[in-house]
């Protein structure tokens, strides 16, 4: 034994013949399985909650970045060919996907009962299909008159919350005026026109859609007095999280000469606040685990009690301390290995399987827990992300290896005359 291959057979087998000794045997403890238990529901549970949480931030990005761009260019007043030009070239890039052109600025949208701050928006037709939200694309909002007539018409397309708040209805007239008025010899005189709402669009951020405007963009450049020149160049990336790499290649095209901005930069607070909400769940989840590893330790304490002569007797015959030490290291890290490993399979399928188990749960209480009525949502969403699942299985293992160093230690440090002295 003495010389018994580290990790090897021998110590293997007596670390799985103490393990599944009976309780009256000297076994394992009641508290060493609610520690396996602990450390496989602390996992389940973990992987189930990040995969809900990244759900919903993807959820919630998908609804605000498919009514914005991802990357922005401002043209600085450079001739619209030019910037037509530009566009074309940006698209060409592999890591953007369409590049439109577009007129946006700050109006006052009124009728004759309210007003409401608002953006106009001025898009090219031809990007109509571009648009994610946009509901039948081109098609559609040329069916409600959108682009018709001298310099694109007057008619416009409202977000479905700015016209709930304005009380409008496809059909209705609402009057835009602008800041940026006509200079007079009585000072400066704001910019008003009528409008008929055409239809409505909704991106599926509140946000955004009690705010935006879309108007033809032939219209907005006569409307803001931007003849022949565009405010920005919006640019859809493929993976819109890739925002960095993005501007390292626009910047790269346009040789610096225009300054460009992410959404990133646009929405920092909102995005600071996912990612922080993120990373504290996933701290506390962690300690969680860290806590339920402990009890490990009262397990592997109790069974080395339990098996003091056996140790006794082992080190009499020349077992090294080594080799008691390991003995008892795979012991508690058994029991975290078993009870992480299950756990991440549960917690994956639950993920997988998340609304059966919420219609379950559902029948069983006989009420809907999540109606889309109140949260818009078809079901409860959830993102499984292997590099978390795989991360938190390692975390449990990790913790429930360390945890058993300190009493695999007390038992190697056993003094076998000592323990055989009242045997």
């Amino acid at each position: 034994m003495s010389r018994a291959t580290p990790f090897g057979q021998v110590e293997r087998t007596l670390a799985w013949r103490y393990l599944r000794a009976t309780r009256a045997n000297g076994g394992v403890s009641v508290v060493s399985i609610v520690s396996f238990i602990g450390i496989l529901l602390a996992v389940m549970a973990l992987i189930v909650i990040m995969s809900v949480m990244s759900g919903f931030r993807a959820t919630l990005l998908d609804a605000m970045l498919g009514g914005q761009g991802h990357v922005f260019v401002f043209t600085q007043d450079e001739p619209e060919q030019e910037i037509d030009d530009l566009a074309l070239r940006l698209e060409g890039l592999p890591e953007v996907d369409q590049a439109m052109p577009i007129i946006e600025q700050q109006v006052l949208a009124t009728t004759d009962r309210r007003q409401s701050g608002a953006i106009v928006r001025g898009v090219r037709t031809q990007d109509l299909d571009n648009l994610p939200f946009l509901e039948g694309g081109a098609v559609a909002a040329a069916a409600a008159g959108f682009s018709e007539g001298k310099n694109g018409g007057d008619v416009i397309m409202v977000g479905r919350f700015l016209a709930a708040d304005l009380g409008l209805y496809p059909g209705d007239k609402v009057t835009l005026i602008t800041p940026d008025g006509i200079k007079g010899p009585f000072g400066v005189t704001p910019r008003r026109k009528v409008y008929t709402v055409g239809s409505f669009f909704q991106t599926g951020s509140v946000e955004l859609d009690q705010l935006y405007i879309l108007m033809p963009i032939e219209q907005a450049q006569l409307f803001f007095g931007r003849k022949d020149v565009y405010d920005k160049i919006d640019l859809r990336l493929p993976d819109p999280m890739l925002t960095e790499d993005a501007e390292s290649a626009v910047q790269e095209a346009l040789e610096y000469r225009l300054p460009t901005q992410s959404w990133k930069v646009q929405r920092e607070a909102y995005f600071s606040a996912l990612n922080t909400e993120r990373s504290m769940m996933m701290i506390i989840m962690l300690i969680l685990i860290m806590i339920t590893s402990l009890n490990i330790i009262t397990g592997v304490v109790m069974l080395v009690k339990n098996k003091t002569s056996d140790i006794a007797i082992l080190r009499t015959v020349g077992t090294s301390r080594g080799s008691i030490m390991r003995v008892f290291l795979m012991i508690g890290a058994l029991l975290g290995l078993t009870g992480a490993l299950i756990g991440a399979a549960l917690g994956v399928v639950l993920v997988m399987n998340i609304n059966v188990v919420i219609d379950g749960i559902g029948a069983v209480l006989q009420r809907d827990l999540f109606p889309p009525t109140v949260y818009g949502l078809d079901g409860l969403p959830a993102v499984l992300d292997w590099a978390e699942v795989s991360f938190v299985t390692f975390w449990a293992m990790g913790m429930s290896m360390l945890v058993t160093i300190w009493p695999a230690w007390s038992a190697a440090r056993l003094d076998p005359v000592e323990a055989l002295r009242f045997e």
